[in-house]
């Protein structure tokens, strides 16, 4: 049996299978399940008729022997596999044959390891694990396939209102956008940073834009995207705060210069390619249709279709700064980072890299 975990329902939870299978790199789904299924099973997290093994340290034979362990406290137990696609063919040859075997008073939920599922890959297809397909048939065949969805766009933006909702506040669509830009849209980052919200309104119960700025930590991403606001706003006031933001890393001036300048400079890749789409008349808000034609035309790193479809909350941003941005404006832009660049690698010359990197930020505030 294969299911969507948006489409499983308790019932089905209630006589809990063999096996099961997640699919999917979506931590806060991975311990949702969990938390449902030890409940199914009667089970408190951690306690003597729970195992918790990692493949890459434990032989298939040692999980049999577990799971072949009758319970000590319970009716079942549960035995959780971590990065079980680590196996070498041969162990998931007997793992595949294992399963079938499971005794009834035994439940093994099986994690891939999340390095399989980079950029999109599904493990159950995964071409270089010899083996791999055969677990993931027995356990469609004796057990449940769990797809996790990515929790993203509108799907996060609804898990985060109905999370305040249960507390006794009230988050508008804007402002739980605006916290999943802060944290580029992970949506574990956005449920532990609401839950600091949420103690700093107490006692209030409305969620402001300002509350979400005082306490969130913006990622690097989310202080670039701020940056680049305040260029775009001809703002170097503004601009050279957040400089200064980006440089409170902890790391020598030099090394913060140059991953700062490279933040910059990904961002003003991403607007040459939001300036090609929009000039092309492309669907921003359904990247899956850009024209074949057009993609040709956008650089390979970063990949702004890519990101679209990832971070669409990012959409109508950077549409906006985009907008802003003529070519020939990005392309005086881009001459302006590249003396950067020089000069911090000391190909030309430059008093220190502080200096070299709020000339930057005022050259492009004030005359690209």
């Amino acid at each position: 049996m294969e299911v969507k975990y948006s489409k499983l329902t308790e019932e089905q939870l209630k006589s809990p299978a063999r096996a099961y299978l997640l699919v999917g790199n979506e931590p806060v789904l991975q311990r949702e399940f969990l938390d449902r299924l030890r409940h199914a099973l009667q089970l408190e997290p951690g306690c003597l008729d729970e195992a918790t093994l990692d493949a890459r340290q434990t032989a298939v034979a040692t999980v049999a022997h577990i799971l072949q362990t009758l319970p000590m406290e319970r009716e079942r137990r549960l035995v959780i596999l971590h990065a079980a696609s680590r196996y070498h063919a041969s162990e998931l040859n007997t793992l595949a044959q294992l399963i079938p075997q499971i005794p009834p008073f035994s439940c093994l939920v099986l994690l891939p390891d999340a390095t399989d599922m980079s950029d999109g890959e599904n493990p159950t297809t995964h071409p270089s694990k010899a083996g791999w397909q055969a677990v993931v048939n027995a356990v469609r065949e004796h057990g449940v396939v769990v797809t996790l969805e990515s929790l993203r766009g509108k799907t996060l933006e609804a898990r985060l209102i109905e999370a305040a909702q249960v507390q006794g506040k009230r988050l508008r669509p804007p402002e739980a956008q605006y916290l999943m830009e802060l944290v580029d849209g992970v949506a574990e980052l956005a449920l532990m940073e609401l839950q600091k919200v949420l103690l700093y309104v107490e006692p209030r119960t409305e969620i402001t834009r300002e509350d979400i700025e005082r306490v969130v930590s913006a990622s690097q991403q989310a202080q670039v995207f701020k940056l680049v606001d305040a260029i775009v706003a001809g703002n170097s006031a503004e601009a050279l705060r957040w400089l200064q933001l980006l440089f409170q890393g902890g790391n020598r001036p030099e090394t913060a210069a140059l991953q700062t300048l490279g933040l910059i400079s990904r961002q003003f890749r991403l607007l040459w390619d939001m300036r090609i789409l929009i000039e092309h008349h492309q669907p921003i808000d359904r990247p899956e249709q850009v024209s074949e034609a057009v993609a040709q035309k956008l650089l390979h790193e970063p990949n702004v279709i890519q990101l679209l479809q990832r971070q669409p909350f990012l959409r109508e941003r950077l549409r906006r700064q985009a907008e802003r941005f003529p070519l020939s404006r990005l392309q005086r832009a881009f001459a302006a980072l590249c003396d950067a660049d020089l000069a911090l690698k000391g190909v030309q010359s430059a008093v220190n890299p502080v200096e070299v990197m709020e000339r930057l930020i005022v050259q492009l505030t004030t005359q690209v």
